[in-house]
């Protein structure tokens, strides 16, 4: 077996038991918390509008080939994706049947799947930077514990708990960025390597041109 496959085989196996997992997530939730269940077919795909709304905003900054009027029509277009989904998502939250507690509910269930999906690909996926693998480890263990300590106190310890949360995002996307772009022999700490983050994440085969190459 080839390298090339091996390392395909290696993600591939990661990939199957993230979604394994995921589905041992929804079934619960569906069994034992009927309520969150519901909410998520409306949270999760108005939240990834928002995302996406902030995407459509800023496209023009990295888009040097778009015209003056399609940059006009896509800024327009993010906002109104923006407006749209944040008025669904404090209407679902603002609910008196609903407590603030759930927006901790909400993030904490990808979160487990980003800090599974860490470790996993740390432990499993050995193309990667060894440096890297044993950062997304620890930051993935990282992220489990603190993610299901968030859950039981998100009623009594709101605030602190969401600031952790989102600490734990950023901590993710960080080395999470690292560990992709490391296959590449790829530095992190060169931010515009940044814009190859998506490329590889979409199992496309980057080519990287010789003047952009990072030795560690």
């Amino acid at each position: 077996m080839s390298v090339r496959n091996l390392m395909n085989k290696q993600k591939l196996i990661c990939d199957d038991i993230i979604s394994i997992i995921l589905i041992l997530i929804i079934g619960y939730l569906a069994i034992f918390f009927r309520l969150i269940a519901i909410m998520s077919i409306v949270v999760y795909p108005v939240s990834t509008l928002f995302l996406y709304g902030i995407y459509k905003t800023f496209q023009w900054l990295s888009n040097k080939e778009m015209t003056l009027t399609l940059k006009i029509v896509n800024f327009f277009l993010g906002l109104g994706y923006l407006g749209f989904s944040a008025f669904i998502l404090c209407l679902i939250f603002s609910q008196p049947s609903i407590s603030i507690a759930y927006i901790i509910y909400f993030l904490s269930i990808p979160l487990l799947l980003i800090g599974i999906a860490g470790s996993l690909k740390g432990f499993i996926v050995q193309v990667y930077s060894p440096l890297y693998r044993k950062l997304n480890i620890l930051i993935g263990f990282l992220t489990l514990l603190t993610t299901i300590i968030t859950i039981i106190f998100a009623e009594n310890n709101f605030t602190l708990c969401l600031i952790s949360l989102l600490v734990l995002l950023l901590l993710n996307g960080i080395f999470r960025s690292a560990l992709y772009l490391s296959e590449y022999g790829l530095s992190i700490r060169k931010l515009k390597n940044l814009r190859f983050v998506f490329i590889i994440m979409n199992n496309y085969q980057l080519k990287i041109p010789e003047e952009e190459e990072i030795q560690y």
